[in-house]
């Protein structure tokens, strides 16, 4: 699977990151989260998914254009 993520230090990034890590309070091991939109363009991409299992209906979706074509949700 290959999506365009933007960086943390981008305008309107995908991903969000934290400092600490906020179980055990951390600071050696750096963490980096997909945002909304940043999950459904990973999901856009996904090709092993099974809609006879996976309910698509129940993602929260965010995209900032189009539904690719190739989108299942």
């Amino acid at each position: 699977m290959l999506a365009v993520l933007n960086g943390h230090t981008q305008p309107q990034p995908d991903w969000t990151y934290s400092k600490v890590n906020a179980i055990t309070g951390s600071r050696r091991t750096e963490t980096y989260n997909t945002n909304l939109v940043g999950t459904t363009k990973l999901r856009d991409g996904s090709v092993y998914l099974d809609p006879t299992v996976i309910n698509f209906k129940r993602w929260r979706a965010k995209r900032l254009g189009d539904k690719p074509s190739h989108a299942l949700s």
